[in-house]
Formats: C-alpha cells, sequence, structure tokens
C-alpha cells in the first residue's frame, strides 16, 4: 500500500507542521523559563508531541513498526519525568537552592525577604 495521499497526505502534513509549531514554542517556554517546573513541564509537553508525531508519521507512511518506536518513547519520557520529579520536589521541600544554600521560610512556609 502506498503511502497516503490526497486529502489525507495534506491532512497529515498540517498535522506535523502545527505540531513542529507547537513543539518550538514549548522549547521556547523550557527555555526561558522562568521557574524549574514551567521547564520540566513544557519538556514533558515536547515529548508528548514527538510520540503524537511518530504516530502521524506511521500512520502516513504505512510503516507501524514505527508505532513500537513510538511507544519505547513514551515509556523512557514517562520515566525520566518521573526520575527529574523525584529529584526536584524533596530539594524544593526542604528549602535548598541549586547551590545548596538553604533560603528562611516563614510560618506560612513561604520565602520571607530580609
Amino acid at each position: 500500500m502506498n503511502p497516503a495521499g490526497g486529502a489525507y497526505g495534506a491532512l497529515f502534513l498540517g498535522a506535523a507542521v502545527f505540531l513542529a509549531i507547537t513543539m518550538f514554542l514549548c522549547l521556547i517556554r523550557a527555555i526561558i523559563g522562568p521557574r524549574l517546573t514551567d521547564r520540566l513541564v513544557a519538556v514533558n509537553i515536547i515529548s508528548c508531541k514527538v510520540v503524537i508525531l511518530f504516530a502521524v508519521l506511521a500512520v502516513y507512511m504505512d510503516e507501524f513498526y514505527l508505532l513500537d518506536v513510538c511507544l519505547t518513547y513514551a515509556l523512557i519520557s514517562f520515566l525520566a519525568v518521573v526520575i527529574l520529579s523525584k529529584v526536584y520536589l524533596p530539594a524544593k521541600a526542604s528549602g535548598r537552592h541549586a547551590n545548596g544554600t538553604e533560603r528562611a521560610l516563614g510560618a506560612s512556609g513561604t520565602e520571607e525577604l530580609p
């Protein structure tokens, strides 16, 4: 069977372009932040969009082995986000910054200004 042509080909191409544009916007969010949680969510969204792009590509090219690659990538990206969250959240709860310094927390649990 040949790759999808005609209207379906245009639909798949449009979906791929839309996913590429939104991945680029998420990449900008991951670079400028401002917080680490924003960056973590942006990277997670990028990995989800890559999985969708693999699935669209598999249907467009009529190569369904790419769905196995898609599932493997989804599992690896899920594990990466879980591991990053497990590393980041305890450091935030203890009040440590990335450079190892402690911050002063008030009675309400928020950072007090000097």
